[in-house]
């Protein structure tokens, strides 16, 4: 990977840091106004300053992130994580293979989690990757009720099954 960010790339680090710096101020001006009283607003700046900065981080590490890939080795499996259904009030999450994945493990879906007997007898393992990225506001919520589950993410914006990811070498 190259090292150097272009000129371009270290402008747009600099605006989206501006802009959180900016988002970060007005947070403060309305504590300092209205107290509490403004929590809306308040938590608006912040959660846009944690956007901004957060899209300056994947701009500082070329545009990539990290993220969960599962492995045959050293190979990639071209799979993705799919929400599953929901037990007990858990969201389950499984490995979507895609079609030539499909026909060697002989299964669409492989369960996810590091202790997962069916990777095993399958031979994969699940491990870090980086891939490209960019970040977003995500919440499950709809409304007021959605602000208590917002949160800044980094979603893949290259291979929707990581072709295109790099394995994280553990040491």
């Amino acid at each position: 990977m190259n090292k150097r960010i272009s000129k371009a790339d270290r402008e747009e680090i600099a605006h989206l840091k501006a802009e959180a710096a900016a988002c970060r101020k007005r947070s403060r001006e309305s504590f300092e106004r209205c107290d509490t009283d403004g929590f809306l607003s308040q938590w608006a700046s912040d959660i846009n300053a944690n956007l901004y900065e957060e899209k300056a981080r994947i701009i500082e590490q070329r545009g990539m992130s990290t993220f969960v890939g599962l492995y045959q080795g050293n190979r990639r499996v071209k799979a993705r994580l799919v929400e599953g259904a929901e037990f007990y009030g858990r969201r389950s999450w499984s490995w979507l293979l895609a079609d030539e994945e499909e026909q060697r493990f002989e299964r669409k879906f492989i369960p996810s989690g590091k202790r997962s007997r069916i990777q095993k007898q399958l031979g994969l393992r699940e491990a870090s990757e980086l891939a490209p990225a960019d970040a977003k506001i995500h919440s499950s919520g709809r409304g007021l009720s959605g602000c208590a589950s917002a949160r800044v993410i980094h979603y893949r914006i290259g291979d929707r099954f990581g072709a295109d990811a790099i394995l994280i070498e553990e040491e």
